[in-house]
């Protein structure tokens, strides 16, 4: 085995540790992972992206289902609009963008679909990692009401799951801003909410891709128990991490990624 795909199993245990402490950041380092490492294209990234995130939340929302910690009303109105975007995002808009899609021939540069794809997909890590920290220090009440109103919450359900349907990423690093800034969830409720959520959307988005591409099962399943084992270990571990720690790491952790994907990017278009 090469020393990359090394480190890309190494970046599997680390993928489930972080979920498991901050309930996002998953797919943040996972689509770089098997973009960068595995050297996948971005149609085949995201998806095995959405089945790694998948499962490891899906293991979450079990292992903390005894915790009473997760806000069903909330996960029930953010999921359904994500899960029907996602998957017709996935299944029929995906597919169609051109591999290509313009060329500068003065610079002789080649703007893809990948290259946009993970400029989009930096530039919202920034700004969730952003919103986060400008609020880390608002205090938030340990109940969660929906104060915008649903219909405010089925739109930004829409929003979030075209935009991760395109991205191929569990969606964390925004839902988890959402539950806490706009819902005001406490920030340990809005990690296992935000890990219902991300495992029924990720499921979705990975059955809509499959037939259009090759998944590498071996590699795929291998990756997944390596993060479901750092995310057993992250869940334990951020019972003893405090609230305003926990939002501090999230936003700073998801902030790092997000510069060193665009600063990859702007390097490779250079």
């Amino acid at each position: 085995m090469e020393t990359f795909q090394l480190i890309g199993y190494a970046g599997a245990f680390i993928i489930g540790l972080v979920m498991g402490i901050t309930g996002s950041g998953g797919s943040a380092m996972a689509v770089p992972i098997f973009n960068y490492i595995f050297l996948m294209d971005m149609h085949s990234t995201t998806s095995h992206s959405l089945f790694v995130v998948g499962m490891s939340a899906a293991t979450g929302v079990l292992l903390n289902y005894k915790r009473r910690t997760i806000d069903w009303r909330l996960a029930l109105y953010l999921s359904i609009p994500m899960v029907v975007s996602v998957f017709l995002v996935r299944k029929y808009i995906l597919p169609m963008i051109p591999t290509v899609l313009f060329e500068i021939n003065i610079m002789e540069l080649q703007i893809t679909r990948d290259l946009v794809i993970m400029v989009f997909f930096g530039l919202l890590m920034a700004v969730g990692a952003i919103l986060s920290i400008k609020r880390g220090k608002a205090s938030y009440s340990s109940t969660s009401e929906i104060k915008k109103g649903p219909i405010f919450i089925l739109l930004m359900g829409v929003g979030i799951g075209a935009i991760t349907g395109i991205t191929g990423t569990g969606g964390g690093f925004l839902i988890v801003p959402v539950l806490v800034v706009f819902l005001q969830c406490s920030m340990k409720k809005a990690i296992v909410t935000s890990l219902m959520i991300i495992a029924l959307k990720s499921f979705v988005g990975f059955i809509g891709d499959l037939g259009s591409v090759d998944i590498d099962w071996i590699l795929l399943l291998g990756f997944t128990a390596i993060s479901i084992t750092g995310l057993a270990i992250g869940i334990y571990s951020s019972q003893r991490i405090g609230e305003s720690n926990l939002k501090k790491g999230y936003a700073y952790v998801i902030l790092s990624i997000s510069i060193l994907v665009l600063g990859r990017e702007l390097i490779h278009l250079i």
